[in-house]
Order: C-alpha cells, then structure tokens, then sequence
C-alpha cells in the first residue's frame, strides 16, 4: 500500500485555515477541484487512512486519498525527509480474535453459550427435516469509547513547520495502535492466568526437554477442555503462542528440535522424566514486548470461536478552533469492544 503523504496533507490544513472560503486544486492536470467540504471530507478520510494503514489488514477498506507532489514553499529553516515510511506496530493480537461486523447503532453483540440438540438424519423423498430447539444462556459484549485531542497551532500552520504536524500525527497513530494492543494482550492475559500450566519435568531434566513438554501439555490442555464445544477438530488445529522476545530462542528451539537432537542430548548423560520428545502439535509463536505478557510466561490460545472483537469505529476526527490561543484543537476518537468469552481458549505456561 502507497503509503499517505503527509506534507500533501499539510498543505490542505494550511489551505483550510488560511483560505476559509476557497477551493482547492486538488489535481490541476485533471482538472480536480474540492469544495469547503469535499475539502474536509478528504482531509478525514486521509487522517482516518493514515491512522488505519497499521491496524487494518484489509486494504480495500483503506481509501488512499492523497498522491502527488505538494505546492508548499520551500522550507529553508526546517530541513528534513518528507518521505513518510510506514512503521511496524504490534498487532499480533489480531490473530486471536474473531471480528464481529456491526451495524450503525449497534454498540454491543451476544455470544451464545448454547446447548444445540442437533442429530442428522435420513429424510425420505418428500419428507420434513425436524427443527431442533436451542436452549442456554448469552454474553453480551459491549462498545466503549476512547479520545485523545492534539491542538494544531497557529505557529505550526503559519510557519509551515511540516516536520511538527507529522510528529503530531504519529503520536496520535501510536497511541491508538497502543491502545488496541494493550486491550487486548491484557483481555488474553487475564483469561490465561485462570488456567496455569507449570514448567514440565524436573530439575535434572534438560531445559529444552521441559519447554517442549510444557508446550505440549498446553495445547492438550485447552484441546481436553473445549473438545465438546464445537470448536472443531481441536487435537489438530493451529494455536497461537504469544511470549516476551526474551524466551524466543527457547521457544524457536523447542518447536525446531528433532528427535534426533532430544536423543543427542540424552546420551550426553542428562535423566529424563518429561512425557514427549517433540513439539507434537501445530503452535505458531509471536513474540511482544507488551507489558500484559509475564516474563517467563506464555499466553497460548485457540484463536476465534469466543474470543471477539468489534470495531465500531476505527477513527473520528473532530475539529474546532480555538480563538484563544490561534490553535486548531483536533479530537480523535476510536469506538470498539473485545471479550474473551471463553476462558477454555487460553492457558498460562510458565518456563521457570
């Protein structure tokens, strides 16, 4: 994805504020003219781009607003790289969790807990397939809001200080992308720890023999306690694995070792008493600094199914000036609900 350009971006502020009433030229090769407010809708929608362009994985969602070069005047105090690179944010946590599409207006969802009495039968020619009732109880999962405001000043505008509006708007990107990040991680991180699986083995055992089975058994944990649920084939499916970037090269591995490397090991005179020689089963680690993952401690999970999430919205900007101080005070607001509504899906494996 092109990624947005900012300074163009600038450009229709400083046009905004400094030419209430005017046109834009938006594209004078084709003869593209924006309104006051076509001019405000684009603006949004390119901060809301820029805002999304991390977060989001679905790029036909994304509208690139912005391309071309820009009519700024050179800038001679303030010299420094224009071009906008896009930078990598921890969105890992998505793969855990299950998106839930909302209408305008709906600000929470239901996940059933249910007791299905489904059979499949045979129907002869000309027969009724019977219709089965659905008993138990639901978990509502709500919407909440969060805003932050940045206030564009007049020295920013009038002294095209560019490199200072993009600072702005990284700020305010990072802090929504930390947002996402540590509602989420601590959601997983809380439903695991209600179920702690210990470091495997004994302490003559070597570590990488102890980390695998510590591995396996937590897989087989959450495989026992959901096999009944519907989730479908749970002996077989990939898991998640989430852990500081501390235990990768334990984790990296124990995933990656062979049985021929376990009995290289053992024949170099080291006992054992840990169940399985191998990682048997399909987990797929991610590693993050994010403060709701425990040192020493994995978070792993059955993604989807009861752990949700929903995005009512992903970004608003709202804007007002304030005659006080010649600045422009900017609000953005993000709207969007997670649950994890099943704690079968997540256990806590501890490697001390």
């Amino acid at each position: 994805m092109k990624p947005i350009d900012l300074e163009r971006m600038f450009d229709l502020v400083v046009h905004m504020r400094e030419n209430d009433s005017e046109d834009y030229v938006f594209d004078k090769k084709k003869n593209i003219v924006l309104n006051r407010k076509q001019q405000a809708y684009v603006l949004h929608r390119s901060i809301q781009c820029f805002m999304q362009a991390v977060a989001v994985k679905d790029d036909k969602k994304i509208i690139q607003a912005f391309a071309g070069s820009s009519a700024l005047p050179v800038l001679t105090m303030d010299v420094f790289n224009v071009v906008q690179a896009i930078p990598e944010f921890d969105t890992w946590w998505q793969q855990s969790f299950r998106g839930v599409q909302l209408k305008k207006g709906q600000l929470s969802w239901e996940i059933a807990d249910v007791a299905v009495g489904l059979t499949f039968e045979l129907i002869p020619e000309g027969g009724k397939a019977k219709i089965y009732g659905v008993s138990g109880e639901s978990t509502d999962a709500k919407i909440n809001k969060y805003g932050a405001g940045i206030g564009v000043t007049w020295e920013i505008t009038e002294g095209r200080k560019l490199y200072k509006f993009i600072q702005l708007m990284e700020q305010v990107r990072a802090r929504l992308n930390n947002l996402w990040a540590n509602t989420h991680y601590g959601l997983l991180a809380t439903a695991a720890a209600l179920t702690a699986v210990v470091w495997q083995g004994v302490v003559t055992d070597p570590i990488i023999e102890r980390d695998i089975a510590t591995i396996n058994l937590g897989y087989e944990t959450i495989g026992a306690a959901v096999k009944d649920k519907g989730y479908g084939d749970v002996a077989n499916v990939p898991m998640i694995m989430y852990a500081q970037p501390a235990l990768k090269s334990r984790i990296m591995q124990a995933l990656r070792a062979t049985s021929s490397d376990i009995i290289v090991g053992r024949q170099a005179g080291a006992a054992t008493s840990v169940a399985g020689k191998i990682v048997e089963y399909n987990v797929v680690p991610y590693f993050s600094y994010n403060s709701n993952i425990t040192a020493n401690k994995e978070i792993m999970v059955l993604p989807g199914w009861k752990l949700q999430n929903a995005m009512y919205l992903r970004e608003l900007g709202l804007s007002e000036k304030d005659i006080e101080t010649l600045s422009e005070i900017r609000t953005y607001w993000t709207a969007f609900g997670a649950i994890v509504a099943d704690t079968d899906q997540t256990v806590e494996l501890s490697l001390v």
